[in-house]
């Protein structure tokens, strides 16, 4: 067993439970695979012009590379992988997603048309999707309720870890690749600083791939109401559909500003402000490591909360952050001297954006636990296709057909920003009362 349980304090009267080193490991290795993930999804957010001139494509074309191209197979593939996790040893599950995304995104940097690039793009979602869905049933089997949302915390700094070092060290790698010029490969011939830099960033996936299979495969453990452990998938989502349906569309139309905003904000500072990558990358990156240091901060408030009786203080919380973010998303994408800019960035990205936490800590309290990784992989096959897979389409959408003019892509970031904050807050404070509801049933 992974956790063990000590005798009851006269103060609490609750059992404390103490994580082993073997649970740290494990939660070590997939927060790795999180930030290796990130790294190979944001960095082509960072060579939007050099990809747009080498294969000759539109702000849309590359908007759909970016978006649906990696977010529609995630979707269908969560669910898959999903059930997989549910069934099958979860990291080889995973094994497998991190091999076949390191390997795709290797071949992105081939790509010599659209269609190439779309084509290996798929591949690149679908492996993707096989990882925070056997992830998050893995970290529920090993860490306590009460340490829970602590761990999806520092699970969910990949994320930001991951944009970090996209930004920083893929400013540096581009400008150093763009400095060395054209590059012969054997039986592929000559490469474009954006392919090497792009093939680069997978080969560490392919490697690492292995400490999946370093850590112990966890005995399923439930939480809750035993009763419902053998539930099938539809009869639950019906039964809790009014928790579930308004979670899903406040998760996806936030999703749909972290996305747009993380896809678009690296060409938004070339255009307005001249920034090249080598100049952005570096401070785009230090926001995310600040990201991702106030994940754990936030994670400990959630389980403080929790601990204390707020038995939906997983989702409570977050509609706080995001009421606090709503004025600053409207303005942000105004201003016009980069310093207050990226201060009002920062604070969107720090604050409210990163929201996966929240969102897994909440439906792993109260669906039954054959059902996790499916529910899992349902959500966030959801928030992707309408995140990634809307977001950076519609931003682009924007910019090419409402505003018809590149440099007014800030106006098309704003206006995104405007709409998603207030109406994912609304639906998520509706969600409250029936996210209470049912804990009360599974007994929490």
């Amino acid at each position: 067993m992974d956790k063990v349980e000590v005798p009851l304090t006269p103060a609490t009267d609750v059992p404390v439970l103490r994580v082993t080193l073997g649970a740290w490991w494990m939660l070590v290795v997939l927060t790795l695979f999180y930030t290796i993930s990130f790294v190979q999804r944001i960095v082509i957010s960072m060579l939007v012009d050099p990809i747009k001139a080498s294969l000759h494509l539109s702000d849309v074309q590359i908007g759909l590379v970016m978006g649906p191209g990696f977010a529609i197979p995630y979707c269908i593939f969560g669910y898959v992988f999903g059930v997989a996790a549910d069934r099958l040893p979860r990291r080889l599950v995973i094994f497998g997603g991190v091999l076949l995304w390191s390997i795709a995104a290797a071949f992105c940097g081939l790509a010599t048309s659209f269609m190439v690039m779309m084509l290996f793009r798929v591949g690149v979602g679908a492996g993707e999707a096989a990882l925070t869905p056997a992830a998050y049933s893995l970290l529920t089997d090993r860490f306590p309720t009460r340490r829970l949302t602590t761990a999806m915390a520092i699970y969910q700094m990949g994320a930001k870890l991951g944009s970090g070092l996209a930004f920083a060290v893929g400013g540096i790698g581009i400008a150093f690749a763009a400095a060395l010029g054209g590059t012969q490969l054997p039986l592929v011939g000559p490469l474009e600083p954006w392919q090497i830099a792009l093939i680069i960033t997978s080969l560490p996936g392919i490697v690492l791939a292995l400490l999946a299979l370093t850590f112990a495969e966890p005995a399923r453990e439930a939480r809750g109401s035993e009763s419902r452990v053998r539930e099938p998938l539809l009869p639950f989502l019906k039964s809790e559909r009014k928790a579930l349906s308004l979670m899903a569309i406040g998760f996806a139309v936030i999703s749909i500003t972290l996305y747009s905003l993380q896809s678009w904000t690296p060409a938004f500072m070339t255009r307005q402000f001249g920034w090249t990558p080598a100049r952005y990358g570096p401070v785009l990156g230090l926001i995310s490591i600040v990201g991702a240091a106030s994940m754990i901060v936030k994670g400990m408030i959630v389980d403080w909360l929790y601990a204390r009786g707020m038995r939906d203080a997983h989702l409570r919380f977050f509609t706080w952050l995001l009421a606090l973010t709503i004025p600053i998303g409207a303005v942000a994408y105004f201003l016009t001297n980069p310093l207050w800019f990226l201060i009002a960035y920062g604070v969107l990205q720090v604050v409210a954006l990163q929201f996966v936490v929240f969102m897994g800590a909440t439906l792993q309290l109260f669906v039954p636990r054959a059902l996790r990784s499916q529910v899992t992989g349902l959500f966030l096959g959801l928030f992707t296709l309408m995140g990634l897979g809307a977001g950076p389409t519609f931003t682009a959408m924007l910019t090419d057909y409402v505003f018809h003019d590149e440099a007014k892509l800030g106006l098309s970031l704003a206006t995104t920003t405007c709409l998603t904050i207030p109406i994912s807050f609304i639906c998520l404070r509706l969600a409250l009362r029936p996210v209470r509801d049912a804990l009360e049933r599974v007994g929490l």
